[in-house]
């Protein structure tokens, strides 16, 4: 018999200092258990990146996935945090920082090919048996409609996958799957051959693993927390599991972090300041933010994207910001630090009607003071606009919004600047479907205002008053 433990992380989701703690732990684990003659392996299911930390967010990711990868993660697989916040074209820069392709065989490209940066499967070798690590992501609809990827269904491509795999050598399959446990408990009633799933996605601590038919399915909480480990006991001949053990190893401060990731976490932070110290513009005056009232930021935003979205008559966003900036110069660092919008720029051909439509939505204070999941927390905030002026009454009933100084036709159509974010579900004001709407994808906010403020410096403080309430 041959005895391979795994050892499973998920949705991290940035934070770093557990990450550390994580690592020292798998390299005591992997220790013990080649000592005592088994083989070990550490793998990640997904999500490792996140916008919270100013390093990933600036990096898009990449950060993340080098700090993984010295903290000893050897294989990984594609999460949705990145190709959903910047789209697949920033996977092959991931790749480029893990040290070899994520794990994904469900992404392809518009001719579809798949994407840059990942590779459907590994085959890696224990003493004389080779075991396949496969990956899967979770198909969501805007991978199509929004950044014109063609998904393919697990239970479509998972067959294929495993033949390959075995005609490659492999006698065991370990699936990293990042499609979330409902769909990963019903893998196993559809397709045969699959011995391990470690899962990820929606964050669930699954102990003891389930076994369901033949495959065990095991997922490690989220945000480093925990670190999965599952031991195996295999038949070095068919590659079948034995026996199994799986557990939820909890991740205190009582363990120390490990020097070797420490240090990558501090090249990584050096990369990172080496972008953010580069020098936008100069600020002529503080640009305040607030999700109170209308605030400089905003109407910077409102600017940048009426200058940017070709032929735009309007702009209009919601708030998209931590805090303010500073007068003076400003580098990169500050502007990303404080907008870490993964929003992109839209242009969309709407009626005055449906303008009047979103105004009216996003100026009531029940709306504007909600906290959005989406948001990680922060308050939806005021419409800013720019192009336009917008005078309304204090119960919403009555507006005056002019255009270039033209009077709002409500049956009249415009060309409108804003982001994916105003015209999705989940803010409700005013939904447009994808296919109405044209993007410039993978381009995203700070990007977008750090063209703007480079072109205008030194700049001054936009201009105020564009949406004032009349009072009786």
């Amino acid at each position: 018999m041959m005895n391979l433990t795994l050892l499973h992380t998920n949705d991290i989701h940035g934070r770093v200092a557990q990450l550390t703690r994580i690592a020292s732990l798998v390299r005591t684990i992997r220790k013990e258990v080649e000592a005592a003659g088994g083989y070990c392996l550490f793998v990640d299911a997904g999500d490792s990146e996140d916008t919270t930390m100013l390093e990933s967010s600036l990096t898009k990711g990449s950060a993340m996935e080098a700090i993984l990868s010295g903290a000893g993660c050897e294989f990984a697989a594609l999460g949705n945090a990145i190709p959903l916040r910047y789209g697949h074209e920033a996977i092959s820069d991931l790749a480029k920082h893990f040290g070899r392709p994520l794990l994904c065989a469900n992404m392809n490209d518009e001719n579809g090919r798949l994407v840059e940066g990942l590779e459907p499967y590994a085959i890696t070798t224990f003493g004389s048996l080779k075991v396949g690590i496969l990956g899967l992501t979770d198909t969501f609809p805007e991978y199509t409609s929004f950044f014109k990827l063609k998904m393919d269904e697990p239970a479509d491509v998972l067959p294929g996958l495993i033949t390959k795999a075995r005609t490659d050598g492999a006698k065991t399959i370990v699936l990293l799957s990042h499609l979330g446990s409902a769909k990963d408990v019903l893998l196993p009633e559809e397709i045969d051959g699959i011995d391990v799933i470690i899962g990820a996605h929606d964050h669930k601590e699954i102990s003891p693993p389930l076994v369901v038919w033949d495959t065990i399915i095991t997922q490690a909480g989220d945000f480093g927390r925990l670190l999965g480990r599952l031991d195996l006991t295999l038949d070095p001949v068919t590659g079948k599991v034995i026996h199994h053990e799986g557990t939820l190893i909890p991740i205190t401060e009582e363990i120390p972090p490990d020097s070797i990731t420490q240090q990558t976490v501090e090249a990584e932070r050096a990369r990172a300041h080496q972008v953010m110290n580069h020098e936008i513009g100069i600020l002529e005056a503080q640009f305040e933010h607030s999700v109170e009232c209308e605030c400089a930021v905003g109407n910077l935003l409102a600017d940048s994207l009426l200058e940017r979205v070709e032929g735009a008559q309007i702009a209009f966003v919601l708030d998209h910001w931590e805090n303010g900036l500073e007068a003076g110069p400003l580098t990169r660092g500050a502007l990303f630090s404080a907008n870490r919008s993964t929003a992109n720029p839209a242009k969309a051909e709407l009626k005055g009607e449906q303008i009047l439509q979103f105004l009216r939505e996003a100026l009531k204070p029940e709306n504007s003071s909600r906290q959005l999941r989406q948001l990680r927390g922060r308050p939806i905030g005021l419409p800013h606009v720019a192009g336009a002026q917008v005078r309304y009454s204090e119960n919403l009933e009555e507006f005056e919004v002019k255009i270039n100084e033209e009077t709002l036709n409500p049956t009249q159509k415009y060309i409108v600047a804003s982001t994916d974010m105003e015209f999705a579900d989940f803010v409700g004001y005013l939904v447009i479907p994808f296919e109405q709407v044209e993007y410039e994808v993978p381009i995203i906010m700070p990007e977008v205002l750090e063209e703007y403020i480079a072109k205008h410096s030194p700049l001054g403080r936009p201009k105020g008053n564009r949406i004032i309430r009349k009072t009786e």
